[in-house]
């Protein structure tokens, strides 16, 4: 009998525990970068929660939402109002959430209440729409504009560059929406036609 191990024999084993470890640390590291995704999204999730409690409860103090049906709310509003905690860490990043993100509200035609965050926004353009988020049109007349206003992530005006899409269809009664993109950021508009 053979008392010790070949050297050929320590070879293969030393790999096949350097293959598992591999595959284990590889399979840890994914898990926890899903569950820091996760716990990015769930955050997310909260802050547009936030930001419809506060439309519901303080929407009509704001001008914008009051009469235009849309505005948009800093994350340091929402803390000030006990909405949010002050720690907004992103988990991805491990980075503070910056106080003056804005979450962009808007109210349909229904009075149903949608709230959009987008972490990534200080490297994305900001598009603000001119006039109301529902534009009401009598059926038979026609459809004008109202237009946007645009920056991009510079504060340099980039209006002329947005692209808009969507048609109105003024002769038949319904809800048409009109989105305006620029880069990688839209925002839509509601025409409801009655």
């Amino acid at each position: 009998m053979k008392k010790g191990f070949t050297l050929i024999e320590l070879l293969a084993t030393l790999a096949i525990l350097g293959i598992l470890a591999t595959l284990t640390i590889t399979v840890s590291v994914k898990r926890i970068n899903e569950t820091k995704e996760k716990s990015r999204n769930t955050m997310i999730k909260s802050i547009e929660n936030a930001a419809k409690s506060y439309a519901l409860e303080y929407g009509d103090e704001n001008e914008s939402f009051k009469n235009n049906d849309f505005m948009y709310i800093t994350l340091e509003t929402l803390v000030s109002k006990d909405l949010l905690t002050n720690n907004l860490v992103d988990q991805t990043t491990k980075k503070p959430l910056p106080l003056d993100d804005t979450v962009y509200v808007t109210r349909n035609n229904l009075s149903a209440i949608k709230a959009t965050y987008d972490i990534n926004q200080k490297n994305k353009s900001k598009i603000i729409l001119n006039g109301s988020f529902n534009i009401y049109l009598k059926k038979g007349n026609e459809y004008v504009e109202q237009g946007i206003t645009a920056t991009d992530s510079n504060g340099s005006d980039v209006t002329s560059s947005v692209i808009i899409t969507g048609t109105v269809d003024s002769n038949t009664k319904g809800t048409y929406v009109i989105t305006y993109t620029h880069s990688d950021t839209s925002i839509t508009r509601n025409v409801i036609v009655y």
